[in-house]
């Protein structure tokens, strides 16, 4: 995000904070007649049995600047006499209200102005306590403090992902000068120490400055039971997800055994997940099956982190690593790898008979390992993987019996035939020319069976699965009128428009295309329609002229991705598209209001085309 953003956003959030810190009303009963003041950040109201009598407006907040504001009205009692009603409101330091009628004084109120960052915010960990309790699990992962930290259209982070974008740039003092504040706030407690530590830790971020706070903390010589006194009230009171994440790590460099249901609950949400990892496993006396626990609890970004951090110390853990292990919503890619080496994968198949459950973890491990495009550690750096493979594909006579059973062994037959120069890099220690064959040579009669062509077919014609397809695809069958029958079922369904464009053919992706004008709600774009047009849009180079209305659609969204291929898209297309009215028009948008400067340097440039 840019300077100017992050300056508006700022100064955003410090409007709210005034304005939640000065929004008040009072209330007085006057010889049985209700007199009442609001105080909000641009109006002031003066209200006398339920009647607005006088009210004052500020055009902005540096109108505040004027220390006091007043406001007057007259109040008549039963017996018909008449009394004025005036109002002093205001004051820099402590702010006041003085209420008279006539000249008595009836209400003389004062309250500190502090901003406190904690005040008037809804309290992170008791918004997580509140849907465990309730749900057992977390329902809503959008944390309190998301209106603080982005804009409104700005997209958002899955959960927990943010701290794999580490922040690079050095901060020397950052952490020595936090400790230094937080050993203040130690050895005297107020609402100043614990209000400067605060801000002090949502000036930067936890995950890159974590390992620093870690061994720095541990040459401290504190109180241990201050330190935990101070974490937990910094849990208690944090409205902003960085003093959480601060908190936890503290609290896990003491022995916090007695907190580890708080730190467990905490970790449900998978923002927080690996710091409460960290610390179940320095403070806690089982740590590690406290981390297990977790593990299982959570999954995503979240079982990402604790997976990585798990001892396999058991069986129990180890055929759980092989069965569960692998699977979450992110990518089952990041855990294949370390669930295969934690949980030792090439042991469990090298048992004569291995249960169905084994065998359908082993088909994700293995599936994931060979998805080579995505995997973070492919099959060629798993230094078992022949042994494994071979393993495999003897249990699969017993336990393939469906199209998902199928497909890893159909991603095994793709490896094994990789081009052979690709072969003679790989021919080493752990893979040699003789089990290539072997392995290649046990493969072929799944590939060779007629009934695998059949299933992709029959189960494509009931609803859309991608390894349905691809194993269509790769019996060379023809899929084309299955999947446009399937989109007239799902019309919003993406998956399906990258298969149509993926074949690349120019009359299907033309077809495609005018279902899509209309089928999709163009001017009201939902986030599943969004995903279906940035497939087709993206890869309409080639197809000059084709889908148009598309092209305009995307220009008009609020989906920055998408407007930078429209507008890349038409930079390739002849300048007779861009130059037609309602499209240059959008571009004159783009070119005048994004923030973005690629969209806008490729918006001038086509209007000068």
């Amino acid at each position: 995000m840019s300077f100017n953003a992050d300056f508006k956003r700022e100064m955003r959030n410090v409007v709210k904070d005034v304005e939640k810190e000065i929004n008040k009303t009072w209330k007085v009963d006057y010889k049985g007649h209700s007199i009442e003041i609001i105080n909000q950040i641009k109006e002031e109201q003066l209200i006398i049995d339920g009647m607005t009598v006088d009210r004052k407006q500020r055009k902005s907040v540096l109108s505040h600047m004027i220390p006091y504001s007043k406001l007057s009205g007259i109040l008549e009692l039963h017996d018909g006499t008449k009394h004025k009603v005036s109002v002093k409101l205001g004051g820099y330091v402590r702010f006041r209200c003085i209420v008279k009628v006539d000249h008595e004084t009836v209400l003389d109120d004062s309250m500190k102005i502090e901003f406190l960052p904690w005040d008037h915010k809804e309290k992170i960990v008791l918004f997580i306590q509140q849907q465990i309790q309730t749900h057992h699990k977390i329902v809503a992962d959008r944390l309190p403090d998301e209106e603080f930290l982005f804009d409104e259209n700005e997209p958002r982070l899955a959960p927990g992902l943010s701290d794999y974008y580490v922040d690079e740039r050095p901060a020397p003092f950052y952490v020595k000068k936090l400790l230094k504040l937080f050993e203040k706030q130690l050895n005297h407690p107020t609402n100043e120490t614990r209000k400067k530590t605060y801000e002090k830790i949502i000036s930067n971020n936890m995950a890159s400055r974590r390992s620093e706070l870690i061994e720095r903390f541990q040459h401290e010589q504190w109180d241990e039971s201050l330190v935990q006194q101070e974490a937990l009230w910094l849990l208690e009171h944090a409205a902003h997800r960085e003093v959480v994440k601060f908190a936890v790590t503290i609290l896990g460099c003491t022995n916090c055994e007695k907190h580890k249901e708080l730190l467990f609950t905490i970790g449900m949400h998978e923002e927080f997940t690996s710091y409460v990892v960290c610390a179940l496993k320095n403070g806690t006396i089982q740590g590690n099956e406290q981390v297990w626990r977790l593990a299982k609890s959570v999954d995503g970004w979240g079982k990402i982190s604790a997976v990585e951090q798990l001892e396999a110390s058991t069986p129990e853990i180890k055929r759980w690593l092989l069965t569960k292990g692998c699977e979450n919503t992110i990518m089952n890619e990041y855990l294949a790898y370390t669930c295969a080496l934690s949980g030792d994968l090439e042991a469990a198949l090298s048992e004569d008979e291995i249960s169905k459950e084994l065998y359908d973890g082993a088909c994700l491990i293995i599936q994931a390992l060979l998805e080579d495009e995505v995997s973070i550690h492919s099959i060629e750096e798993y230094p078992n993987a022949s042994s494994v493979l071979c393993h495999f594909i003897h249990h699969a006579h017993k336990h393939c019996q469906a199209i998902e059973e199928f497909y890893p062994i159909l991603k095994i037959n793709e490896f094994l035939n990789d081009d052979q120069e690709i072969w003679e890099d790989r021919l080493n220690d752990s893979w040699t020319q003789d089990d290539h064959k072997a392995i290649q040579k046990a493969v072929q009669p799944f590939i060779d069976d007629s009934r695998w062509p059949k299933l992709a077919i029959d189960t494509l014609q009931q609803d859309f699965s991608s390894q349905a397809l691809k194993i269509a695809l790769f019996y060379r069958l023809d899929v084309i009128e299955i999947l446009f029958a399937l989109l007239e079922k799902d019309p919003a369904n993406s998956e399906i428009y990258f298969a149509v464009m993926d074949t690349n053919h120019h009359q299907h992706i033309r077809e495609l295309c005018t279902f899509a004008e209309t089928h999709l709600s163009l001017s009201n774009l939902s986030d599943d329609e969004v995903a279906c047009l940035q497939y087709i849009v993206q890869d309409l180079y080639e197809h000059e002229g084709v889908g148009l209305p598309l092209i305009q659609a995307a220009l008009r969204s609020d989906d920055g991705n998408l407007q930078y291929h429209a507008l890349s898209v038409l930079n390739e297309w002849s300048p007779l598209y861009s130059q037609q009215a309602a499209t240059r028009e959008l571009i004159e948008h783009i070119s005048i209001k994004t923030d973005d400067k690629e969209d806008r340097k490729l918006a001038k440039h086509l209007l000068k085309k």
